[in-house]
Formats: structure tokens, sequence, C-alpha cells
């Protein structure tokens, strides 16, 4: 006979092996997070090492033009010096001083900002290490870094020595201080440093950020990166840790779901082992012990089918999830294949939600994924299915008699949406865009079926959205189109087939050439012009646009420094940039750089950006517009007045001109109406402080009222069609002007 100690020992030893086999799936989980954390902070960390050594380089390469100059003049144009180097700081401001040494290492001249490092004519301040070091760089023209040191504000620095010429050429040294605190404030973009906690260390002091951090004990802080400029083993220890929102990001409640529901099913076979073998002792209690049985069965078959559920359901809205949605697709297309009328899946995606949760929080938009099927299965059958793809991406499949009450319907979905949703006494507006695939024409698996559902979905959003497209054939010849202009593109880069033109700007009051808009062209290696609405809208949506835009800008700036050296004033000049690269993190910095590589007062440059990209997500791009605006370059928004044309944007970006539509310009001379919009804006502009540009002027009455509203400038074919570049140089060269319009 089974004694009771035996019994209870068994259920024990189980219960805890359970649960130790729990605690251990527990801990695997919670590695695999941390592992999954690690990984994306090794990630940014990478990021940001390249992303400072570019910054650094381009640093370093521009001392090194400065000592090569310097050596050019045989240290005899102290003024140019100092003009070169109150540009430097202005555009590197963490840099506090910077002196030229003689070949003794005795300072020659020093230009200071904010500090007293060095004095005309004393030696400068260095440990006696560093000496013969510089001795070797002087032959080897070595950057040479120095040890890091306290400013007078408590702020650590370091100083860059660059040697004038080398060997028999040498003269002496170009010396930079540069504050480490706010170099490495101004490197790492801010969208970096708001998502992780970044730390310096220098021979293990911290010193950034300034003044230091009393960090939490709970920072988990890695190894990041170690700097180091000039191979002597002594540099900058990057540290960096994930901020709590990012942990939040990462973690789950699967963990200790893991472990509650493993120390219970533990439990559970330790209670049933435990009663098993008390069978005979109980016996006169076998009924009692039957139905506790059942209970704990039926329990664990609940547990069971929680678990599957949460596999093959969205825990958000309850719906199924991909995973489900799949399986429960397969089961419908079997059921519904031999069945009469058309079977159709839509693929249904909210238009705008990411805008949603970048200003109300995620919290929000999750409140309003769960109201959006209840708002569908109003206008939906019962027998239809409705699954959640993922983000906010609904499939809707479905049977009905013809194509015309699916499509019918998709209008009644799109419309089921108009209304408002009330969350937390907030009132929501939302639209929504849907693609249609039938079975079998579109595809006879469910995979074939989801892609070109969301093949026409991609068609319905490129059509404005808030709309629905059937597929058809012809999108997926577009889609290989798109396929084949994309790979093109790239070959067209690499063949150098991109070309610019440039269209005169003209300023209305002299009638004299002032500014120019570069105009990107493609000749295909077929030889036919590929239009640009069509190759930029691929480059955007193929990720290519990052390198085109590249392109574009380094080619104009290159002429305008050609210009600008031919007559010591060009035009300044207008570049359009796409939303795809505004949203890019470094985008300001970037072209910072390339300003300062062309030597191109940020001032000439106007960046030109449509009214939608103005409003893709209103913080992000005030910040970036902010920075540009901070380096000096000019906001311009293009096609005014076709939009949204908000006077919100107006006063809160930093906009310095406006292009007015060709649309109005078109028929201004016989229409009332554009008249008094085009008179409005140019008025508004006025008194806001803004310059406006006309577009499409190609009449002299047009001209003569443009010139009567007191629009600032314009540019059309009256003027001059878009031409090459050597076309514009003649031009600077003779003076062009345009007065004699002014007769006409």
């Amino acid at each position: 006979m089974i004694r009771r100690p035996f019994a209870v020992a068994l259920a024990l030893a189980i219960l805890l092996a359970g649960s130790a086999g729990a605690l251990w799936f527990h801990k695997t989980l919670r590695g695999a997070e941390r592992a999954a954390l690690a990984t994306y902070l090794e990630d940014r960390s990478r990021y940001a090492r390249a992303d400072l050594l570019s910054s650094i380089r381009a640093q370093i390469q521009a001392q090194q033009r400065m000592a090569a100059r310097l050596l050019d003049s045989r240290l005899s144009d102290e003024p140019g010096w100092r003009e070169d180097a109150r540009r430097y700081q202005l555009d590197h401001p963490y840099y506090r001083a910077l002196s030229v040494l003689d070949d003794q290492l005795v300072t020659r001249w020093d230009q200071s900002w904010g500090i007293r490092h060095a004095q005309a004519g004393q030696p400068y301040p260095m440990s006696d290490s560093y000496r013969e070091r510089l001795l070797e760089a002087a032959r080897s023209g070595e950057l040479v870094v120095t040890e890091s040191f306290d400013l007078p504000d408590g702020r650590r620095g370091v100083v860059f020595i660059s040697p004038i010429g080398v060997g028999a050429d040498h003269l002496g040294y170009l010396a930079a201080v540069l504050t480490v605190p706010d170099a490495v404030d101004s490197m790492l973009s801010e969208v970096f440093r708001d998502k992780l906690h970044v730390r310096v260390l220098i021979d293990g002091e911290e010193v950034y950020p300034f003044p230091p951090l009393d960090w939490p004990s709970q920072v988990d802080w890695q190894s990041g990166f170690f700097l180091d400029l000039d191979d002597d083993s002594r540099g900058f220890q990057f540290q960096f840790a994930a901020s709590a929102t990012e942990i939040a990001n990462v973690r789950t409640a699967l963990p200790m779901v893991a472990l509650v529901g493993g120390i219970a099913i533990a439990f559970l076979l330790a209670f049933l082992t435990y009663l098993g073998l008390s069978a005979r002792r109980q016996a006169s209690s076998m009924s009692v012990a039957n139905r506790r049985l059942e209970r704990e069965i039926q329990e664990r078959e609940l547990v069971e089918r929680e678990l599957e559920f949460l596999v093959k359901h969205d825990p958000l809205t309850g719906l199924p999830n991909r995973t489900g949605a799949s399986q429960a697709l397969e089961r419908f297309l079997v059921e519904a294949h031999d069945g009469p009328g058309k079977l159709a899946l839509m693929f249904l995606d909210l238009d705008q939600f990411k805008d949603i949760n970048d200003s109300l929080g995620h919290q929000m938009g999750d409140q309003l994924l769960c109201e959006i099927p209840r708002r569908l299965a109003g206008v939906l059958r019962d027998s239809d299915f409705i699954g959640r793809h993922g983000g906010d991406e609904f499939l809707i499949a479905l049977r009905r008699d013809s194509r015309s009450q699916i499509e019918q319907l998709a209008g009644h979905l799109l419309r089921s949406l108009d209304e408002s949703f009330e969350i937390e006494r907030n009132s929501f507006f939302i639209s929504a865009s849907i693609g249609i695939a039938y079975y079998p024409d579109a595809g006879e698996s469910v995979n074939e079926l989801i892609q070109n559902a969301d093949t026409a979905l991609f068609k319905a959003k490129q059509a404005g959205r808030n709309q629905f497209a059937v597929f058809t054939r012809e999108m997926f010849d577009q889609a290989q189109h798109r396929l084949t202009l994309s790979r093109d593109i790239r070959q067209a880069l690499d063949a150098g087939q991109f070309h610019l033109v440039y269209q005169p700007i003209v300023e209305l009051e002299s009638m004299k050439l002032v500014g120019l808009e570069a105009l990107l062209r493609w000749k295909h290696e077929s030889g036919y012009m590929v239009p640009p609405q069509e190759f930029i809208r691929v480059a955007e949506e193929t990720g290519m646009i990052g390198r085109l835009g590249e392109f574009a800008m380094r080619q104009a700036l290159s002429d305008l420094g050609r210009w600008k050296a031919l007559t010591g004033r060009p035009p300044w000049l207008a570049v359009n940039i796409s939303g795809a690269q505004i949203r890019e993190s470094d985008f300001a910095e970037r072209l910072s750089v390339m300003l300062h590589e062309a030597r191109i007062e940020p001032s000439l440059l106007h960046l030109e950006i449509t009214e939608e990209v103005l409003i893709e997500n209103l913080m992000r791009n005030r910040r970036t517009l902010q920075k540009l605006d901070g380096i000096g370059m000019r906001i311009v928004v293009d096609d005014f007045g076709v939009g949204y044309s908000s006077l919100a944007y107006l006063k809160n970006f930093p906009i310095s001109v406006v292009k007015i539509d060709r649309g109005f310009v078109q028929d201004l001379a016989n229409d009332p109406e554009d008249q008094a919009i085009t008179r409005t804006i140019c008025s508004l502009t006025r008194d806001l402080g803004m310059a406006t540009v006309a577009e499409g002027i190609e009449h002299p009455e047009q001209l003569a009222l443009l010139r009567s509203f007191q629009c600032i400038h314009g540019q059309g074919y009256l003027f001059s069609r878009p031409v090459e570049a050597p076309r514009i140089e003649a031009m600077l060269m003779e003076s062009v002007d345009w007065t004699h319009l002014m007769d006409s």
C-alpha cells in the first residue's frame, strides 16, 4: 500500500521540477529580450560610431585644407587665416580656439572664443610627451590628438594638431581646441539621444554629458565603442544604455505568462499525481475525487485552448492574427471553392494612422484599433471573415452574388468609418483604403490573394486614399514596371545618365536674374527622356531617393560654386526636397557638410518642400526645418494653394518663401478668381515678412498683373525655359535682364 508521505513527496518533487522548468523557460525568454535589446544597442552604437567618424573626418579634412592654405601662403596671410578660422568656428561652434604654431611649437597667431588657451609669442601649452610625436608628425603628416584637459568652464577638451607641410616643406602646426561635451551634443542626432542614454569616458572619467548626471542604479551600460583618432591607445569610450521607453518596447508579458502558466500546470500535474497515488487509500471518497479530477482536466484544457487562442489571435482586438487568418482563409477557400457567387479578399489599411500614434500616443491608437472591427462588423455578415494582418491592416474575406455587390460593400465599409470615434472624451476621424482581389482571377492561394490585394491597396493609396481599387493584371504589370524602373535608376546613377537643368528666377521689380531652380532630368540609355514625376515617385517608394537627392544636391552646389568663382555674387539656388529626404534623421547635418565642402553660404540655398510633405509629421518636420533654418538655409513652400494651404504652418514653420502654383498663374489674365487668390497670397506673405515666387509665367499680361500685385519674383517660359549649366554661365557673364518686357 502506498503511504501518504510518499505520495506527498512525489507530488512535491513534480511541483518543484515543473516550477524549475517554468522558471528556466521564464529566464530564457527574459534572456532573449535582453539579447534583442543588446543587439539593438549594438546597432545604434555602430550607427553612432559611423556618424561620429564621418563628422570628425570632415572636420579633420577641413583643418588639413586650412593647413594647406597656410602652407601655400607661407604663413604670410594672417587676415586670411583669421577669416578662415572664423568661418570654421561658425560651422563647428564646439571648437573654442584655433592657433598657428611655428616649427618650434611657439604660438604665432591665436583665434579664441570664450577661452585663452595660448598666447602669441609663447610656447603652446602641452605635455612634453607630445613633442616627440609632433616632430614625427612633421615628417609623416599624421594628425596628433592630445590627452584631454580641463577648460575654464569645467568641460573637458582635446587639441587636434595638424602639421603645416611635411619634411623639408614643414613650417609649423595648426592646433584646434575641441570641447568634448559640446561636440558630442552636436554630432549625435537629437533623435538618437532621445531614445538612448549616452555617456563618454576618458581614462575612466565621465566627460559627457556635462555636467555629469546622477544616473539611476538600474541603468545597464553597454560597452559601445572606443574612438581612438590617432592610434595612441588613448581616446573616448562611448557607452550606451536603453531608455525606459525603449526597454518597455522590447519587454512583453509573455515571460511572466509562461512562468505563471508553467507553475500552474506543474501544480496541476502534482495534484493529479497525488490523487492517483492516493486512490487506494481514498476508495471511500472516489466519487468526490473523480469530480475534482474532471474539474482539473477541464481547467487544463481551458488553459490549452487559451494558449492556442493567443497563438492564433491578436491580443489587442481579439481577431485572428496573421497566422490565424492564413489558416482561417485556407478553410474559407476550401469551403467556398464550389459554392455559388464571387469570392473576394479585401485588404484594408487605415490612412495616416501613424499620425495618431505619434501625436496622441500608442494607447489611444490601440483603443481606436479595437473600435475599427466593431464598426466594420455593422456592415458585414456573420458569415464574413475579418482578421488583423498587422499594425493598422485588416483582412476581410466574403462571398456575394456579384462583383458589383462586393464593390458596393467596399464603399459601405469606407463610409462606415466617416462618423467620429469617441475615445476618452476625444473625437477622432479616420479614413481607410481598400484593395480587392477576386478568387480565382487574382490568385488561387491565400498568399497570392493577399499579395495582389495589397497591390490594389497601393493603387488606392496612390489615387488619394479613402477609396478602394480592384486588382487587375495591369496593376501587376505596373508593379513590374516600377521594379524595372527602380533597377534602371540604380544603373543610371552609376552610368551618369542623370543631369541638372536650371530655370532662371527673376526679380519682377528690376527684371534681373536673382535665382535659379535646379531641375533633375534623366535621359534613359534607350534614348528617351523619363518624366521626373515618374522616376522620383519610384525612387521614393524604393528608397533610392536618398542617393538621387544627394547626387542632385552635390551637382547643384558644384555648379553654384563655379558660378560664384566666376561672378563673385552668384544667384541663389532652389532645390526640391522630397518627404523621404526630410524623414532622414541626419539630413540637416549632411547638407551642412556638403555646403561647407562646396564653400557655399547657406543663405544661397533655398529648399523647396510641398505642403503635403510639411504636414506629414508636424513635430518631426518642425524640428528638421528649424535645424535647416538655424544653419541659414531658406525654406520654400512649393505649389502653394493646391494642397492644404493652412495659415497655421505659415506661422509655425520657419518659412521664408512661398511659391504660387502655376495653376493660379495660367489663367490669371482672364480669371477674376485666380486674380483674387493670387493678390491675397502676395499680400498675406508680404505682411508675414515672406517673399513670393510665381511659377509658370508665359505671357506679358500675367507679368503685368503680378507686378501690380507686388509679387517679388517670377519664373516661366516668358523669361527662359530650363537650360543647361553652360547657358546659365553665359547669362551670368552677360548680366542678362528682361527689362524690355516691362514695356510689353
